[in-house]
């Protein structure tokens, strides 16, 4: 009888596997878990169904040497693989270690399924010793692992919950801010939300790009006290909604509570505009439509949070200058001014930094009637006026792509904005 052929054992797995591929996909999405998830599992399955297709070959027994050096350097491009995509994934630093270990865990336990067969025991005590002596191995493989990962430790958790509330009275501005950022700590918030570079951003958004600190104290209490009300863009998924605790106005005093937002309200980026969503699907306020058509609103001075500032007057409804000297937004070529000591030479207005229009609209321009904005007015409604503003020579409906999200800044950036003076707020 003719034996099948690879392709036909293929056809044949395939169809076997099928129906347990679908099984897992609908499995997966029951439990919203991530669409990646899915493909992953099912790709899985698939790939068992592959491996069995393979001709089988005639058994022979390889050294340990062999098998290892066979098996290690696929072992350690998997390992690459995991890390840069666990990283790209956003999973935090012991998280990739903690992959990274268990694919070397793998490699032990197929260096030892594929090792020389044992001799049959021939009495109970032989059994039993290797029964113990694999128990011993496999137990002592797994200590040795995780005890080199961060530890549980109870006392740490204990000093957490004995340690005295949180009381403002008597406390300066940097001593609130730092109360704040340990409520924010203790509470896990860290979990599901990052700051800047640290943290997990899967369930929430990163509060740093997002640059939280520009909202106003009542909108960042509604959203600790009522997460539900509204919904952070590009998290509106059924995971992320539910994933927002609704128990903080029971957990946290009045006085954790200011200090948490005196913290939060610190988490401002003055070189970029801020950024919304999931990574990897993210967008800035530049490209964002809702943004702009709120800009537009601050422009034409119908903000009433912004009573008294019309960018209008000077600049223009329509982009056509009211004002002698006054910026023309539509001519994409204009350069900066002149005025300021810090001025950027040779850069066309298509190509500012947003560091550059922030400077420009919250310090004013010396000589002009481009006043300090930002000693006046809140900076959320400056970085969206600076958006509509954009669209007079940069139109959102004819671009072709968005501009890119800029890259998380680091520690050190973050404490030179402060040494540079880029902040209005001192506290900052």
């Amino acid at each position: 009888m003719q034996q099948p052929s690879f392709f036909q054992n293929l056809t044949g797995m395939t169809l076997k596997f099928l129906p347990l591929a679908a099984v897992i996909w609908v499995i997966v999405a029951w439990f919203e878990l991530p669409r990646s998830a899915s493909w992953g599992f099912a790709g899985v399955v698939m790939m068992y169904a592959f491996l069995l297709s393979l001709p089988q070959r005639k058994k022979t027994e390889i050294s340990f040497g062999k098998n290892l050096g066979f098996k290690l350097p696929i072992v350690l491009i998997l390992a690459g693989i995991i890390w840069v995509v666990a990283e790209k994934l956003g999973f935090p630093i012991w998280w990739q270690i903690e992959f990274v270990a268990f694919s070397f865990v793998g490699l032990v336990y197929f260096l030892i399924l594929d090792s020389k067969a044992l001799k049959p025991e021939k009495s109970k005590l032989t059994s039993t010793f290797r029964l113990l002596t694999t128990y011993a191995l496999a137990s002592g493989l797994f200590i040795t692992i995780t005890a080199q990962l961060p530890q549980f430790d109870p006392q740490h958790e204990i000093e957490k919950l004995d340690r005295p509330p949180i009381k403002l009275s008597g406390l300066a501005g940097p001593e609130v801010i730092a109360a704040g950022r340990e409520v924010f700590s203790s509470n896990k918030c860290f979990n599901c939300h990052k700051v800047f570079w640290e943290g997990n951003s899967d369930r929430g958004p990163n509060l740093g790009t997002k640059q939280i600190g520009l909202y106003s104290e009542d909108y960042i209490k509604e959203q600790i006290l009522e997460p539900r009300k509204i919904q952070s863009p590009g998290y509106e998924d059924k995971k992320s909604k539910k994933a927002m605790p609704t128990y903080y106005d029971e957990d946290l005093s009045e006085d954790e509570l200011n200090a948490l937002v005196a913290y939060l309200k610190t988490l401002r980026n003055p070189t970029v505009m801020p950024v919304e969503g999931k990574f990897p699907n993210q967008w800035t306020w530049w490209d964002d439509p809702k943004i702009i058509e709120e800009g537009k609103v601050v422009f034409e001075g119908l903000e009433p949070n912004t009573d008294g500032l019309n960018c209008a007057v000077c600049h223009g409804k329509d982009g056509i200058p009211m004002m002698t000297g006054a910026l023309d937004f539509r001519n994409a070529e204009n350069m900066d001014t002149d005025k300021m000591p810090d001025q950027l030479v040779g850069v066309k207005m298509e190509d500012w930094p947003d560091s550059l229009w922030y400077k420009r609209v919250t310090r004013g321009v010396d000589g002009t009637a481009m006043a300090p904005w930002g000693l006046m007015f809140q900076h959320l409604y400056l970085w969206k006026a600076e958006a509509y503003a954009r669209t007079f020579h940069d139109p959102l409906d004819a671009r072709t792509e968005k501009r890119p999200v800029p890259p998380i800044p680091t520690k050190e950036e973050i404490e030179k904005w402060q040494t540079d003076g880029l902040f209005l707020d001192p506290l900052l």
